[in-house]
């Protein structure tokens, strides 16, 4: 089969791009960026009927456009142009669709992300694709959100962690276990419902820098932080037209979690717990 993977050179997209291509299959990787391999310059917003469809076996949509801050812009630059493209490659003949949503997509969620995702994933659905919400992903060598707070420890003998909230609990998954369970489901008939891929036994954000430092052999000092000071300070940063690595809808994200997240949907995938 040949895979289209939008999002292909971002740490998601780029572990569902091996793990397709060491079974075997060919790639398409579509993406902003330049891509080892077959790749078209492709972005959110592009005229998806460039994309060679006729090609495509498999459409992977793991890409995400993270500027946008308002609604009307996360609209306009996400939700908008994901349905063109999943309506593109239905009506070309691509036989699976895979859309990569969150574990922050629910009814109820509060942050905009989380609220984009789920507008996404009702067109993905209504399209005939499966929808997998993956938790947070982690691995030898990660990005996103988990770089972010292995560069955190790695830099500071203090760190400070957000606390409160329950301790901002997390579901992790490795990105081998998500990669194969994508690749498991493009040869399996749709589910009609999200997926929630993660490891079943959430972690608080303190345990998971623990960890990270465990894995470094670090020894650090851990001061706690009230999430409350933190999204005050990132909201008068934003306001004030500062550019930081994290934002305050990703911090909702983490205060604000699904309280009732569903597992067992998926039979092909038992993520292994995060270690040191």
């Amino acid at each position: 089969m040949k895979i289209a993977i939008t999002g292909a050179s971002g740490y998601v997209g780029g572990a569902i791009v091996r793990e397709f291509e060491e079974s075997d299959h060919q790639t398409l990787q579509l993406s902003r960026r330049e891509c080892s391999g077959e790749w078209m310059r492709y972005s959110l917003g592009d005229d998806p009927a460039k994309i060679p469809w006729q090609e495509i076996d498999v459409l992977v949509h793991a890409a995400y456009d993270f500027s946008p801050r308002t609604w009307e812009e996360i609209q306009n630059r996400n939700v908008i142009p994901s349905a063109s493209l999943i309506t593109a490659a239905r009506h070309a003949g691509v036989q699976k669709i895979i859309l990569i949503s969150t574990i922050s997509a629910f009814e109820g969620s509060r942050s905009l992300y989380g609220k984009a995702k789920l507008a996404i994933e009702k067109q993905a659905l209504a399209a005939g694709a499966t929808v997998i919400r993956p938790g947070l992903v982690w691995g030898e060598r990660p990005g996103g959100m988990m770089g972010s707070l292995e560069k955190i420890v790695t830099a500071l003998p203090v760190v400070p962690y957000l606390c409160g909230a329950g301790g901002l609990r997390q579901f992790l998954v490795h990105e081998q276990d998500l990669a194969a369970s994508v690749v498991r489901w493009t040869c399996s008939e749709p589910s009609n419902k999200p997926l929630t891929i993660a490891h079943p036994t959430p972690l608080t954000l303190r345990e998971i820098l623990v960890r990270i430092a465990e894995k470094k052999k670090l020894r650090r000092v851990w001061i706690p932080v009230p999430w409350q000071f933190a999204m005050v300070s990132l909201k008068v940063a934003e306001a004030c037209g500062i550019s930081l690595p994290f934002r305050s809808d990703s911090l909702t994200s983490l205060v604000h979690g699904n309280a009732a997240v569903v597992f067992g949907d998926d039979t092909f995938c038992q993520p292994r717990p995060i270690t040191p």
